[in-house]
């Protein structure tokens, strides 16, 4: 292997440490997100909710852009190695990285599993908690239904059957 093709190895292998780790940090934000939308839905301090997924969405596109810079530099690094571009894994890339990126690429490797792993979790346990929510709601609309729709002094459109007593609260006499 040429001394040329050895250097752009190496420069690719350090950007994909760096686009990497980016993403590790996106992940992080992500599931700090995550757990914060959980726990405000649990608090039932749910107005706060839209923008914590406003802040998601903007994470899921800048993992987007980043998704779109590391199949960039695997696909150099495949090219520089003279593989086609879909043969191999990023960890099966760890094989031909230079020793200096062997350790941070592992270590990169298995943090960002882990935090895929933590994101599922807590993906499956925010859809627990929001489906309670839905059933706290609907068990509520349950109990004010009777009331608005023909019970209790309501007619059928949610009016008081009765007009209330004319006058007003408030005394306008000087």
């Amino acid at each position: 292997m040429s001394t040329s093709i050895k250097l752009l190895l190496n420069e690719r292998y350090i950007a994909l440490v760096g686009v990497l780790n980016r993403e590790l940090i996106l992940l992080d934000r992500l599931v700090f997100k995550l757990s914060e939308a959980e726990m405000l839905t649990r608090a039932e301090e749910s107005r706060f909710l839209g923008k914590i997924f406003d802040e998601v969405d903007g994470v899921r596109e800048d993992l987007g852009a980043l998704e779109v810079a590391r199949s960039m530099l695997v696909g150099d690094i495949t090219a520089a190695l003279g593989l086609a571009n879909d043969t191999l894994t990023l960890s099966q890339l760890i094989a031909y990285a230079p020793d200096l990126a062997v350790d941070p690429l592992e270590g990169l490797m298995r943090r960002l599993v882990d935090a895929t792993e933590e994101i599922h979790t807590l993906r499956e346990q925010g859809s627990r908690a929001v489906i309670e929510k839905l059933d706290q709601i609907d068990r509520a609309m349950d109990r004010v239904q009777p009331a608005v729709f023909g019970q209790d002094g309501y007619n059928s459109n949610g009016f008081m059957a009765t007009p209330a007593m004319s006058g007003s609260r408030f005394d306008y006499s000087a």
